[in-house]
């Protein structure tokens, strides 16, 4: 079977959470006789030349399919439109609409699977969701939307379930799109393997957080949980990122949290993979604050560890956990009940701590094993190519597709991009 991605990152370059979960399954795939290539897809990586990694064909987008894509997309002036959809229908038109291939999956981010659901099919399609430029938008600012924002919402709902096959890392993300798009969504986890969990020492004192310093993964709501304690000191790994249009994270939380930030909650910055997971395996306890977050692998990766691990119920990695078998659970909408769970955890006995690892390493083993992951995969994708010939949605397709005959004016590209990646973290 002969497989494409269509992608906004991925190996050998550094990234988030995309380039995390495919990083680990493509050269599984490969491994297990699949042909696969990745067609990667952003602003940053045009016309880089092509090489392969693991078995993984890997090809960059080129410019000239971008620049001939805008030149089409003048009538869109909403900003997140004109910023990705050029990207997309570049992609669409570089791998010539999916031509050879079996299956096509693209991720919901940058909307790079919009032209392969309206448009007619050359192969099955699939999307992958990792949290589309809608929840973003939706989740950064929480107190207001903006007809950008609600435009693209409107268009994810209309498009999503055109696919042949929608898969989500996470529970909870499939529960909120099937609510949308009344569609059924297949849950496939990352693949996370540690070999075997790591020996058990005796932890440190402090608590840890490791993500963007950022409003919708849970600082305001850590501040706040704090405010409880003397005595109990938690620091955060990660990059600091916007607040609102004014100010950074870290800007915010000093200004607004003055007795608790910098002092209960120390923000480090940054840190390289190994250093992290260092970090985890000798902290007290692993915070995931988050109001929301599509998986959060961070959670599955300290319990791979065998650490004991506090999850907010509004990330997608709370599927892993049992409520006080193999960590803790709090609604984040309450801090007072995480504040509770950080109680429960510092006075738990050494011995106590150890068994909570155990169980945790466990569900992580049989819940993110690679075979089980590639099983499901596997099905999914054979399930696909079983579905009805599909020729497209002409509405759909008549909205978003490069129309070269309109004669709207064209926006500037240039600032209206960078200010949109700058707003998405990009």
């Amino acid at each position: 079977m002969k497989l494409l991605y269509i992608l906004p990152e991925y190996l050998p370059d550094s990234g988030g959470g995309i380039i995390t979960f495919y990083g680990q399954l493509l050269p599984a795939l490969v491994d297990a006789g699949y042909t696969v290539k990745v067609l990667v897809c952003n602003h940053q990586t045009l016309d880089k030349p092509s090489l392969t990694l693991n078995g993984v064909e890997i090809e960059y987008l080129k410019s000239s399919y971008v620049e001939e894509a805008r030149l089409g997309c003048r009538k869109f002036d909403k900003p997140t439109f004109w910023t990705f959809l050029p990207l997309a229908w570049g992609a669409f038109s570089q791998a010539d609409g999916g031509e050879g291939y079996d299956i096509v999956e693209a991720t919901d981010w940058l909307m790079l699977y919009m032209p392969w659901v309206v448009s007619e099919r050359k192969a099955r399609v699939v999307v992958s969701l990792h949290g589309s430029n809608g929840q973003v938008d939706w989740f950064s600012n929480p107190n207001k939307s903006t007809p950008d924002g609600d435009w693209v919402r409107l268009t994810e709902v209309a498009t999503l379930g055109l696919a042949d096959a929608i898969h989500a890392n996470s529970r909870s993300n499939a529960q909120f799109w099937e609510t949308k798009i009344h569609k059924p969504i297949r849950v496939i986890p990352p693949i996370l393997e540690f070999s075997e969990m790591a020996s058990p020492v005796m932890r440190g004192s402090r608590g840890l957080v490791v993500g963007r310093l950022q409003n919708w993964k849970g600082a305001e709501v850590l501040c706040q949980a704090l405010e409880e304690f003397s005595d109990i000191e938690i620091e955060w790994v990660g990059s600091d990122t916007q607040w609102g249009n004014a100010e950074t994270a870290n800007e915010f939380l000093k200004k607004n949290y003055p007795s608790i930030f910098g002092s209960k909650l120390t923000w480090l910055g940054a840190t390289d993979y190994k250093n992290t997971l260092n970090k985890m395996q000798a902290a007290a306890f692993v915070v995931v604050p988050s109001t929301w977050d599509v998986f959060n692998l961070t959670a599955a990766e300290a319990m791979a560890l065998g650490s004991v691990v506090i999850c907010s119920r509004n990330a997608g990695a709370e599927m892993l956990i049992e409520d006080g078998i193999n960590g803790f659970l709090f609604d984040p909408a309450y801090p007072s009940q995480l504040a509770d769970c950080i109680r429960k955890v510092t006075n738990l006995s050494f011995e106590e701590k150890k068994a909570i690892g155990r169980r945790a390493h466990a569900s992580v083993e049989s819940k993110m094993g690679k075979a089980s992951i590639l099983d499901a995969l596997k099905e999914s994708y054979a399930t696909a190519l079983n579905c009805r010939d599909f020729s497209g949605d002409e509405w759909l397709f008549s909205l978003l597709h490069p129309n070269r005959s309109n004669n709207a004016k064209p926006i500037a590209s240039g600032g209206i991009i960078n200010r949109v990646l700058k707003k998405l973290g990009g």
